[in-house]
């Protein structure tokens, strides 16, 4: 942000300085070059003035003025009489006629002459003058000067530095200002964007005060601060709220299945099914609380080093009876058992575990195979892989896979809690999971666990 408020600042002074410099510049090479082509024709005039008594009497002509004149501008003079034959010239030992040049024939005809123009011989831009010897109305000659135009425009260049120079200067001291400026105002919007992302990341705790912010941040500032401690409340209200509705529930609920168990010993044939069909009701309530209980807990966990392999073992080894009464192969495949160990809560895995095999195996066809992998991953932890070839998932919906009470089109018995508390166990270890369509069909979810040397205090939920 501020590169943005820099760049932003730096670009409406470089348009301001460069809406004054530009114009400024340009009339002030046009100035140059009219004070140098007014003081080259002042001199001229000066030289003709010399020259004038010679030149109307014929006398012999003294090329001394032209010569100092010329060693001290480094000008070329040239003075022709009336035939446009040179009885002077700094630049050349011989005598010639000038006729050819238009600046000699324009200054013979009584005018004067100022202009640029590309010399052959030379092979350079000159800038040259041209005044008439004259006295009255009678001409006897002419005066030329020539410089080289480089000269003329090595002064407007210079003069171009100079404004660069002053331009990037205010620019620079543009910039600093700029970021003694913009400074207090990014450093609030980081600090509200960090309590932000803080927030968004679970840690409801976050705040966003800001010190020497300007006003309206503060005031921002201040809001979200409400809002926040607004929502944590709201939030522990909740949690709290179902940690306690879970605890009341299950007293009932374990009553009502000792009561329903006593009533199976004297029940008639004939209730024996309406009995077992409210027992698997109440089962199924009773498995529903216990999950809520689970996903209302909250803060970091402490995290045990786990042997990811004997654990993945030991539950595969539970659900290999549920599996064969649908008759689907449940397969295990551990690399390198002895070096996998991770960081997890206690009893976390287990858990995490049993409900990925549990939806594996209630969404898998009969005659189906459940394959669960176990590596070491390239950060020191573990992945546990639960692939199945069952109906599987569009690709649209898996991200909500984890969503709670989620259970899409299925028809299978179920809370569509399972993912969720899978989600909810490795995210208080530090952990992630994921899910993917299996290559084939069906559906792979695979857990991605820290290494065992991970820090025990992990983000919150």
């Amino acid at each position: 942000m501020i590169r943005r408020l820099l760049l932003g600042y730096v670009a409406i002074v470089l348009v301001l300085a460069g809406s004054l410099a530009i114009p400024f510049g340009i009339v002030f090479a046009d100035r140059q070059r009219e004070q140098f082509a007014t003081a080259l024709e002042r001199d001229a005039v000066v030289l003709a003035t010399v020259y004038e008594d010679s030149l109307q009497h014929g006398a012999p002509i003294d090329p001394r003025p032209a010569d100092r004149y010329a060693q001290r501008t480094g000008a070329r003079v040239v003075v022709v009489d009336t035939s446009g034959m040179s009885v002077v010239d700094t630049g050349d030992d011989e005598f010639r006629s000038f006729t050819s040049r238009p600046e000699i024939v324009t200054a013979l005809s009584g005018n004067r002459f100022s202009g640029t123009r590309f010399s052959q011989t030379l092979g350079a831009d000159l800038f040259v003058v041209a005044v008439p010897v004259a006295s009255s109305s009678s001409v006897f000659g002419a005066v030329r000067l020539t410089v080289f135009n480089r000269d003329i425009e090595r002064n407007v260049q210079r003069m171009w530095i100079s404004l660069g120079l002053g331009v990037l200067i205010a620019v620079g001291a543009s910039a600093v200002v700029a970021f003694a400026v913009a400074r207090p105002i990014t450093r609030s919007v980081e600090g509200l964007q960090g309590a932000a992302e803080r927030i968004a990341d679970g840690d409801l705790s976050a705040r966003a005060s800001i010190a020497d912010a300007p006003p309206e941040l503060a005031a921002l500032a201040k809001t979200f601060d409400d809002m926040a401690s607004r929502v944590e409340e709201l939030v522990a209200s909740q949690r709290a709220f179902v940690a306690d509705a879970s605890h009341q529930l299950r007293t009932p609920l374990t009553a009502l299945r000792l009561r329903l168990e006593n009533l199976e010993a004297g029940a008639t044939s004939d209730d024996l099914d309406d009995i077992a069909d409210i027992v698997f009701e109440a089962e199924r309530l009773s498995r529903m609380v216990d999950q809520l209980l689970e996903l209302s807990r909250e803060g970091s966990a402490t995290t045990v080093e786990v042997d990811v392999a004997d654990v993945v073992e030991q539950r595969v080894r539970l659900w290999d009876g549920p599996a064969g009464e649908k008759r689907i192969s449940l397969t295990l495949n551990v690399e390198d058992p002895a070096r996998c160990s991770a960081a997890m809560v206690a009893d976390g895995l287990e858990q995490a575990l049993d409900n990925l095999l549990d939806n594996a195996i209630r969404y898998s066809a009969t005659g189906g195979s459940i394959v669960v992998s176990v590596e070491r991953s390239s950060t020191g932890g573990c992945s546990i892989h639960v692939a199945d070839d069952g109906p599987g998932v569009p690709e649209a919906d898996l991200n909500r896979l984890f969503d709670r009470f989620w259970r899409g089109e299925s028809d299978q018995p179920g809370t569509g809690l399972g993912l969720s508390i899978v989600r909810h166990l490795t995210a208080r270890a530090g952990a992630t999971v994921e899910a993917s369509q299996t290559d084939g069909g069906g559906l792979t979810i695979s857990v991605h666990l820290p290494p065992a040397s991970a820090a025990t205090d992990v983000k919150r939920l």
